[in-house]
């Protein structure tokens, strides 16, 4: 297996299709959240690339949190749209990474981007739209964990 980079921490997430795929793992910067995972068998296809399904929702939780990272939520920002486009496979036994860029925030969304690197090359690059949620809609057992994100551990 992959070993986990230096100052990489589990991302603990509830969502069980995030569970499939992950876990995840994090690590804060302060202009945002390098999200990433090693690439492991189960994520591949036959010749030994990870899927391009596995690549789009990796972008989608970087966008995602890295929105909430931006609003300082650890709460669901649900994707309106996202786009993507394939640059190169992502070889099965690396370590994949990327990071939100968030180009626009208003009151009800986050205008987001990333890049998908593998083996230092980009694989993936992607933008999406995110729904910024209400913080008083938040159920109140899961807003002391929602707007206590782990990045600030």
């Amino acid at each position: 297996m992959t070993a986990i980079p230096e100052g990489f921490r589990k991302l603990d997430v509830t969502d069980d299709f995030v569970g499939l795929v992950g876990p995840l793992w994090f690590k804060p910067e302060e202009d945002g959240l390098r999200i990433g995972l090693p690439l492991e068998k189960r994520h591949g296809n036959p010749m030994g690339w990870a899927h391009g399904g596995l690549l789009v929702t990796v972008a989608d939780m970087v966008m995602g949190v890295g929105s909430g990272f931006s609003t300082g939520m650890f709460w669901p920002h649900p994707t309106i749209s996202l786009t993507s486009e394939f640059v190169r496979g992502a070889k099965l036994g690396q370590w994949l990474e990327g990071k939100a860029r968030i180009a626009r925030r208003t009151i009800n969304f986050c205008f987001a981007s990333c890049d998908l690197v593998c083996g230092g090359e980009i694989v993936l690059v992607a933008s999406g739209v995110f729904k910024v949620p209400d913080p008083e809609k938040i159920p109140e057992a899961a807003r002391a964990v929602a707007l206590s994100p782990p990045w600030k551990a």
